[in-house]
């Protein structure tokens, strides 16, 4: 029959569907578990499922540390930034303790000259080599006039060269235009110290007959009023009696660490 040729692929295709809901009606009759295609579909899923639940956990446990970093992150720069002002404070702590130090040793000067007696802080200093002078936060409103003595705990520092209502200069005894009335301590040869452009002095107008010896103190002889007697101002390190004339050339090295003052105690000439 030239029909069944014809339709032969149709009917193969629906015997096979008939055979297939046959045998699953008679699967799901005789056995309640899953029925076959199920099973073949749970057991082709199963590793999908395992794989996507895997990667699911592996984005949240990234996610969580992503979370816990971020927060690690913040806390330690919030502990930076503590740590960084706690040591701000410390060395501000520091330097209190350190410029009260320096203070009490200006006490006793404080004490032996009342009227007036001013500490004033160094801010400034004169670039050039030429002159050696500093500037200070104390003018004439508290007090302060020219020809004051300027000095710390080890020695004079130099004299008040000008004042302005709020700030004043002063001429450093290495200056070359310093001069200061000193006696040699031990020997007590009187002389001019006067200042150089390097950081020494030179101790003038001492006979050769003097006694002078490298490491005798030299001290103000509270002469000319600026200078109150008996403050240290250096040390000699060098005494020579051969050159000509009749005095001797003596070196004398200030006390004071130029370089290093911060504070300065301003204090008339006689107490």
């Amino acid at each position: 029959m030239d029909w069944l040729k014809r339709f032969r692929f149709l009917f193969a295709v629906l015997l096979l569907i008939f055979l297939a809901v046959l045998i699953l009606t008679l699967n799901i009759r005789s056995d309640p578990e899953p029925f076959l295609v199920k099973k073949v579909i749970m057991q082709i899923s199963f590793p999908l499922q395992q794989k996507a639940q895997g990667f699911i956990l592996w984005l949240r446990g990234v996610g969580e540390r992503y979370v816990f970093l971020t927060r690690v992150q913040q806390e330690n720069l919030i502990l930076k930034r503590t740590i960084s002002a706690l040591r701000e404070e410390n060395n501000r702590l520091k330097e209190t303790i350190l410029a009260e130090a320096r203070l009490q040793k200006l006490l006793p000067y404080q004490s032996q000259h009342p009227s007036p007696a001013i500490v004033a802080h160094v801010f400034s200093r004169d670039p050039s080599s030429w002159f050696k002078t500093l500037l200070v936060d104390k003018g004439e409103k508290e007090g302060v006039t020219k020809d004051m003595a300027a000095v710390v705990a080890d020695g004079v520092v130099g004299r008040i060269m000008e004042v302005s209502p709020s700030t004043a200069k002063v001429l450093l005894i290495t200056d070359p235009n310093s001069a200061v009335d000193v006696i040699v301590q031990r020997s007590r040869a009187q002389g001019i110290m006067e200042g150089k452009v390097e950081e020494f002095c030179v101790l003038k107008y001492v006979q050769k007959s003097e006694d002078i010896q490298e490491g005798d103190r030299v001290i103000t002889s509270g002469l000319g009023g600026i200078f109150p007697k008996g403050l240290v101002i250096g040390t000699v390190t060098k005494v020579e009696r051969k050159r000509p004339g009749i005095f001797q050339y003596i070196e004398v090295t200030p006390t004071v660490d130029f370089s290093r003052l911060e504070e300065v105690l301003i204090i008339g000439g006689q107490p």
